[in-house]
């Protein structure tokens, strides 16, 4: 395996930051400070950029200059709808071709969730294992495409969990378990009809709960 270019580690960082929260939606991302910060020069922290502008994750405002993206109700409808008409697709691809034990598999990323969630792990913890899930059903697909798009989506979808999770400290707590249990049993039992009502379920409940986080997170 290749060593990363620089361009590479400085976008890693880059991404890190915005993700943990470190840089906030809406801060602005000076070149010359950040090739300063990051020991190089402004070239590597052009191209990073690039990519996280690509991602969604940095914006260009007039007047503004470069921001690290401030997510909304509507960026979340956006995401959410694309991740759900993948993951129906990758669902239905996945039962015609993965096998018993590729299916069953998916059950190990729901244990972690579940776990997390008993012992009380922070909101953004068990939330990776959750995404986990979805980017193991994506897998199954076997299609280079979508799993690149929704990595995508997956990336946006940490960000606007953050911003949800700080408008609406709810979040922590209440989640209902058996969303990814309902879609892991259909795929189990290679139901699509089963499938998509589950899935489709899931993102409802979904938006349901993160809308009001993403308005007053808007709000403040």
């Amino acid at each position: 395996m290749r060593p990363p270019k620089l361009w590479e580690a400085v976008l890693e960082r880059l991404r890190d930051a915005i993700l943990s929260g470190e840089l906030r939606p809406g801060t602005k991302l000076i070149e010359t400070d950040l090739a300063e910060r990051f020991g190089t020069s402004r070239g590597p922290v052009r191209q990073a950029i690039r990519e996280l502008m690509a991602a969604g994750l940095v914006v260009e405002l007039p007047r503004r200059g470069t921001v690290v993206s401030t997510m909304t109700a509507r960026d979340l409808a956006e995401v959410y709808a694309i991740r759900e008409a993948l993951e129906i697709g990758a669902g239905k691809a996945a039962i015609q071709r993965a096998s018993d034990s590729e299916l069953a598999a998916l059950e190990l990323h729901l244990a972690a969730m579940e776990e997390s969630w008993r012992v009380g792990a922070d909101y953004l913890v068990s939330a990776l294992d959750d995404m986990a899930f979805h980017r193991g059903l994506i897998a199954l697909a076997g299609n280079e495409r979508m799993a690149t798009m929704n990595e995508q989506m997956l990336v946006q979808t940490q960000l606007l969990l953050r911003s949800a999770a700080e408008g609406n400290p709810t979040l922590r707590s209440g989640m209902k378990h058996s969303a990814h249990r309902d879609i892991h049993a259909a795929l189990l039992a290679r139901d699509v009809g089963a499938l998509q009502a589950a899935l489709e379920a899931h993102y409802r409940y979904a938006d349901d709960r993160l809308f009001a986080g993403l308005e007053l997170a808007g709000e403040a």
